[in-house]
């Protein structure tokens, strides 16, 4: 049992990290990532929507927030809720967008957020998330 448990948290902290890590590389190479995101939205067709495409400059400071939740050990249900869903719209972008490796890569991260989730009974030293949010903080 204590394996599962360090595992837990061995696979959270390193996913957390990877996130605040490829967050923190766009938020430094800002244009490269906004040049991406022009090919990536020329070539979609169902997500090529305004409100998606001026939401889409805010992604890696997103990942960067939800990474860091993740390593600290806060609000660990929520962030990984958080990451299944913007995951998998991710994934359905970068399909429609043609990009197929990196929609693979997206619904891998998405399948270890579904993981951690489901597992996150392991997390026994975690924030009790039946509470209410202003319970927690205090």
């Amino acid at each position: 049992m204590k394996i599962r448990i360090y595992l837990y948290h061995l696979i959270r902290v390193v996913f957390g990290g990877l996130l605040v890590l490829y967050g923190t590389y766009n938020v430094i190479r800002y244009s490269e990532f906004l040049e991406r995101l022009e090919v990536y939205f020329s070539n979609a067709t169902v997500f090529n929507i305004a409100f998606i495409e001026a939401l889409a400059p805010l992604v890696p400071f997103e990942e960067f927030v939800i990474g860091m939740f993740l390593i600290l050990n806060i609000f660990v249900r929520k962030a990984l809720i958080t990451i299944i869903i913007l995951f998998t719209f991710f994934t359905l972008f970068m399909i429609d967008a043609d990009c197929l490796i990196l929609a693979l890569i997206h619904l891998f991260f998405c399948g270890i957020a579904i993981v951690l989730l489901k597992n996150g009974k392991y997390d026994l030293n975690s924030i009790n998330y039946d509470k209410d949010s202003y319970r927690v903080i205090s």
